[in-house]
């Protein structure tokens, strides 16, 4: 039987799989690289879920242009046990009925939208009930997913929910506000400099070519069940994916999954340029 060396146990029983079971165990959502950004956000979030209670809860805004994997890390934070139990996810594009901010956010709690009362355009009453809520189920941080649309909104919408993720962040609740969005989110945050002045900043950057890209596509590339080498940290297919998607995230997994499902089905079982060409001009006509 033929070993499969270059893979991880995981994928290597993959790799005896059929074609079918091997382009969807690729196609998975779940597919999930760690790399030393990620790596990097994850170790922040741990250690502020560690601090205790203060008058003010330490906040982290994460920030990164469409498509640089700032999904991902969240996804990969909610399969996290030790920490997802301790979080409240809220993600701000999932919106279909058009909810307000504050009943998004009551909603995610597991609480009857309308229990947020506002006032006056800065100010958002929180009831008392929040805080037993929050207490009860130990909750000790709100992650907010594609942040910036809670606050690129009309003005006195915006100042409602700076208000209300303010009065979270403050010792009566003791959330800390886990914010993740485009640039445009850290500069609406600026709106109320005191708060803003809460949020530790971390930038998420495309990719470049250095040691720590070719790791992370040697890693990539050992979670792949195809049956032989592909050599994507080689300086060849560096250099085509750098060139071809800006050292995008999204683009450069995409393509990679494609890639590999044109190696499935044309029997070559490795990634050649020629099949990152085609996933790149036409990803699904494997």
């Amino acid at each position: 039987m033929i070993s499969y060396g270059h893979l991880t146990e995981s994928a290597r029983e993959l790799a005896y799989s059929s074609d079918e079971m091997r382009l969807a165990a690729i196609q998975r959502d779940s597919f999930y690289i760690n790399h030393p950004q990620s790596d990097s956000i994850l170790t922040i979030i741990e250690n502020v879920l560690a601090v205790p209670r203060r008058m003010q809860a330490p906040c982290i805004i994460v920030t990164g242009a469409p498509g640089a994997g700032k999904s991902s890390i969240i996804q990969q934070i909610r399969s996290l046990e030790t920490f997802s139990n301790q979080i409240v996810f809220l993600d701000m594009a999932a919106n279909p009925f058009n909810l307000k901010f504050g009943e998004l956010l009551v909603t995610a709690l597991g609480l009857p939208p309308g229990l947020i009362k506002f006032g006056l355009p800065r100010k958002a009453t929180l009831p008392a009930e929040l805080a037993e809520v929050i207490k009860l189920r130990k909750i000790k941080a709100l992650i907010i997913d594609e942040l910036h649309e809670s606050l690129l909104v009309a003005r006195p919408e915006q100042l409602k929910n700076l208000s209300i993720l303010k009065a979270l962040s403050n010792n009566a609740y003791g959330l800390s506000i886990i914010g993740f969005g485009v640039e445009l989110a850290r500069n609406a945050l600026s709106v109320d400099e005191q708060f803003s002045r809460r949020f530790y900043s971390v930038q998420i950057s495309d990719w470049c070519e250095n040691e720590t890209f070719r790791s992370f596509l040697a890693g990539v590339e050992q979670n792949i069940p195809l049956r032989r080498p592909s050599n994507l940290d080689g300086p060849e297919v560096i250099g085509f994916l750098l060139e071809n998607t800006g050292g995008r995230m999204d683009s450069i997994i995409k393509s990679i999954k494609s890639a590999a499902c044109y190696a499935i089905k044309s029997g070559e079982e490795q990634i050649t340029i020629d099949s990152l060409v085609k996933a790149i001009s036409m990803p699904w006509s494997y």
